[in-house]
């Protein structure tokens, strides 16, 4: 029988500019900038707009790994030890050997292909490491920085859910993106 192969120890990954590892307390403040921004989270949630509720958040990404249910990392840029966003496993379906991916990233780390490095990275950790057979995506038409990016990773759009998702007091619509591994045989 398949299924995801969990590793016993959160997976550190260094790109040339980044260095992904798992969320901890000392991002309280970057994470907090980014899910209060309503600027970025205009398109994924209702933005925060406690500070308190970060360790919540903290807590599930801890508890997520922990627990098996997901692998959340923070991006941190090699050269400033910036806090940049976050990127990661938000969910595993582990008999399907599938995982929904989702990322975020500050405004002032936005455009220098710092989620394209971090996401090709984390791809390639779920599809090798951990035997994922498909990762998915969903995101807002609206999201076209996104939706390109995802083309540019090799998502293909396999759909549009009407009025899938309510954030910002709204309904909106959602494109489902996948990826599946094509690369190596699992098991």
């Amino acid at each position: 029988m398949k299924s995801v192969l969990w590793p016993d120890k959160f997976p550190v990954i260094q790109t040339e500019r980044l260095l992904l590892r798992q969320v901890a307390p000392e991002d309280a403040e970057g994470l907090f900038l980014c899910y209060s921004d309503p600027e970025i989270m205009r398109y994924l949630a209702t933005p925060l707009d406690n500070p308190d509720a970060i360790q919540g958040i903290l807590e599930d990404y801890k508890d997520g790994f922990g627990h098996g249910y997901n692998l959340i990392w923070s991006i941190i840029n090699k050269e400033t030890g910036a806090f940049a966003g976050t990127a990661g496993f938000e969910e595993f379906s582990f008999l399907d050997c599938r995982a929904d991916i989702g990322f975020s990233l500050l405004r002032t780390h936005q455009g220098m292909g710092y989620m394209r490095e971090a996401l090709s990275e984390i791809i390639t950790c779920g599809f090798h490491e951990l035997k994922l057979n498909r990762i998915q995506t969903t995101v807002v038409p609206e999201n076209t920085a996104s939706v390109k990016l995802l083309d540019r990773l090799g998502f293909q759009k396999e759909g549009h859910m009407k009025q899938s998702v309510f954030f910002n007091n709204s309904f909106h619509d959602e494109l489902m993106f996948a990826l599946l591994n094509n690369t190596e045989e699992l098991g």
